[in-house]
């Protein structure tokens, strides 16, 4: 049973490590892209937006697990928000700009893709992870 268990903690390890992985190479062009366009490219690196990916990921993650209920998804908008003013050195405002326009490029492209491969990407579950 012991080896049950750590194989299982052991997937769980692994599949948070893909879903980290794989959610900052998805988002990480839409916010490198919007934060681009906001900020401009001296502060907007494409390894900023990777970094505001993982650490968005983990940080969220360790929130809902401590905080949860009605202040958990308030708390992980703040903390995501915070990345994205950090990384990208601005303002809060530019920061929800920033992460608003993200979203609306991701939803165009993929809604872009899914009409000219044929398929629905709706339940792909990659975004921002607020």
């Amino acid at each position: 049973m012991g080896v049950y268990v750590l194989s299982g903690v052991s997937l769980s390890i692994i599949g948070v490590l893909i879903r980290v992985v794989v959610g900052s190479i998805v988002t990480a062009p839409f916010l490198w892209l919007a934060g681009k366009w906001i900020v401009g490219g001296e502060k907007a690196k494409f390894m900023d937006a990777v970094w505001i990916g993982i650490l968005g990921t983990v940080v969220n993650a360790v929130i809902g697990e401590v905080v949860g209920g009605g202040v958990g998804p308030l708390a992980q908008l703040v903390a995501y928000l915070y990345l994205v003013k950090t990384y990208y050195e601005t303002g809060w405002g530019n920061a929800v700009v920033i992460s608003i326009l993200a979203v609306i490029i991701m939803a165009a492209v993929l809604i872009l893709l899914g009409s000219i491969l044929g398929i629905s990407l709706g339940g792909a579950g990659f975004g921002p992870p607020f």
